[in-house]
């Protein structure tokens, strides 16, 4: 019993270990082997005088790792979609298979035919209801008589008095509530023009008062800035980053690059002045650009090599070298509760 108890312990001892050192390994691969990258371009010899038309350049960007156990990249303009292929199968994109489309295709034809069987339905029924609808019934019985008409009627003569006297009262009440409405709407007038006149007085002082105000946030703000700026907690941080920033811009650009320009203005003059341009880059860009000018044509010829590696680790060293050092954070804080005051 003992021993199949540590028979069963071993075992699972065993398979934690390989998981773990499986763990470990890809670990080690995805951060130490870098991603390889390839770039590839050509516009074809083209005169200007006719038009450059986009459709004629030539691009491709690819990428690799681990010896091409995950490869994929871009062509333009054969294949414009993105593929990644995992030991040369294609992942993605991933392609529907036909049988599912069938699928489709049969569903949707059986909710069209659905959708045209319930819209026949219903014209029927609607053609039907209209047939079926009667005509509307009169009624025949004899409207009844007023009998009341005695009891209803009033003395013409005492109306007309009673009506004559209340008009005079009303005509009097009248006239004292419109005089009163008058008073009333001259002092809100009034009232009214002597308000707009001290808000006229006023926004002058209010807008002298806003601009000083900003004015003075703003030159507390930059003299904060400069305080931090002139700081050595600053500088520190600024020539750490510098520095980190430097070699990820190193490691990501090309190991080897090769570019082929021939290149005609139609203008001598703006050729050569191209080409002096090209000559002042010429000590930095001797090795991989060659530059072949035209003085006769208005031409444009290009091909281009690029070639390199992205290393995992060393971006995630210099991230995290950066974002967890205190003068760095220090920064951030400064210019955050500058930001915010």
């Amino acid at each position: 019993m003992l021993t199949g108890i540590l028979t069963v312990l071993k075992i699972i001892g065993i398979t934690l270990l390989v998981i773990l050192a499986a763990v470990i390994v890809l670990l080690i691969l995805v951060l130490f082997v870098p991603v390889r990258y390839k770039l590839d371009g050509t516009i074809p010899e083209t005169d200007l005088d006719q038009g450059f038309d986009l459709e004629k350049i030539i691009g491709s960007a690819k990428f690799s790792w681990l010896l091409h156990f995950v490869s994929g990249g871009i062509e333009y303009p054969k294949n414009k979609e993105f593929t990644v292929r995992i030991l040369g199968i294609k992942i993605l994109p991933k392609k529907e298979k036909p049988e599912k489309e069938d699928k489709k295709g049969k569903k949707d034809k059986k909710k069209k035919d659905k959708e045209e069987n319930e819209a026949e339905n219903d014209k029927e029924s609607a053609s039907e209801s209209d047939t079926n609808i009667e005509e509307p019934k009169t009624d025949s019985a004899p409207k009844e008589e007023n009998t009341e008409e005695s009891g209803t009627a009033i003395d013409t003569d005492y109306v007309s008095e009673g009506n004559a006297e209340s008009g005079n009262e009303d005509s009097d009440d009248d006239q004292k509530v419109e005089s009163e409405d008058e008073d009333k709407a001259l002092i809100e007038i009034i009232t009214d023009i002597f308000d707009k006149i001290e808000n006229i007085l006023k926004t002058p002082q209010n807008v002298l008062s806003k601009i000083q105000y900003t004015i003075s946030r703003v030159c507390g703000k930059i003299g904060m800035i400069k305080t931090t700026l002139e700081n050595d907690i600053f500088k520190r941080a600024f020539e750490l980053v510098k520095g980190k920033l430097i070699k990820l811009i190193k490691m990501i650009l090309p190991d080897k690059s090769k570019v082929d320009i021939m290149l005609g203005l139609g203008d001598p003059a703006d050729t050569a002045q191209a080409m002096a341009v090209f000559g002042a880059l010429y000590p930095v860009l001797f090795k991989s650009v060659s530059f072949r000018p035209d003085f006769d044509r208005k031409v444009i010829y290009a091909d281009a090599h690029f070639k390199g590696h992205i290393t995992l680790f060393t971006v995630l060293y210099c991230v995290c070298v950066c974002y967890f050092n205190k003068d760095v954070k220090k920064v951030i804080k400064r210019f955050k509760k500058i930001l915010n005051s």
